[in-house]
């Protein structure tokens, strides 16, 4: 069995793979907002992916994407929120793909990216409450629980239905 691996995204020749990848996360997440709470609204445009990938470079993002045998597997971001606060977008690994201990991989390197790459002093990130595994990965990295943060994309009429973490970062140019 071959063995993935992490690299930063080629949006040249990635786009397509890492768009598909982010659909296919915004779709499931959806589907299960209607399901679990009545929601039939999505707080992301599925038909602005690809434009909006450029924003997860840098200088004021990152974007890494897990590959195994020549396809994207998983995918996750960073952009600035604000000087020296950086936000987790997108991290997602297909089904197909889990249980190798990809997520925790793929957070592990954007938490080092938003300290070394961006000078973060504090990561954000914000998950629908039913992500219970996706929310003990971010408590086991240190993530605490807050309220929502200014920047969220998620609108105020369902923060409800989201849990919005923060960690402290020591930045790589301190």
């Amino acid at each position: 069995m071959s063995a993935w691996r992490l690299r930063p995204v080629r949006l040249g020749t990635d786009a397509e793979a890492v768009s598909a990848l982010i659909v296919e996360y915004l779709t499931w997440a959806t589907g299960r907002l209607r399901e679990e709470f009545g929601v039939h609204e999505s707080p992301t445009d599925l038909g602005s992916i690809a434009e909006s990938l450029p924003a997860f470079t840098p200088p004021a993002g990152v974007m890494t994407v897990a590959e195994l045998d020549g396809e994207l597997i998983g995918v996750g971001a960073l952009r600035t929120l604000e000087p020296g606060v950086a936000e987790v977008k997108r991290m997602y690994v297909s089904p197909r793909s889990r249980a190798r201990g990809l997520g925790s991989a793929l957070l592990d390197s954007l938490v080092a990216d938003a300290s070394a790459t961006l000078g973060a002093g504090a990561i954000r990130l914000d998950t629908c409450r039913f992500m219970a595994d996706a929310q003990r990965l971010y408590i086991s990295r240190g993530f605490v629980e807050r309220e929502p943060y200014e920047g969220t994309e998620i609108p105020p009429h369902l923060q409800r239905y989201w849990r919005f973490f923060e960690r402290d970062l020591v930045p790589a140019n301190a």
